[in-house]
């Protein structure tokens, strides 16, 4: 199972098949008490969940919405 990770705070990691070869891979951050914070969606189009996973994950780190994410 992925783990999205900001700063030190594991976030929840859900990927569900959407319509046709498209995958939606959402990560739900953690509620704080400041702000709940928004669940971050990429959609990518794929047939192997792994790489679209993967894909996604690595799309939300490089524009700096998550810090790491484990596969």
């Amino acid at each position: 199972m992925a783990r999205a990770f900001i700063g030190s705070m594991e976030c929840r990691v859900h990927v569900d098949k959407d319509l046709g070869d498209t995958w939606a891979v959402t990560v739900y951050p953690p509620p704080s008490a400041k702000s709940p914070g928004a669940p971050l969606v990429v959609k990518l189009q794929g047939n192997d969940k792994e790489k679209a996973t993967k894909g996604a994950l690595e799309i939300l780190q490089k524009s700096g919405k998550i810090d790491r994410f484990d596969l």
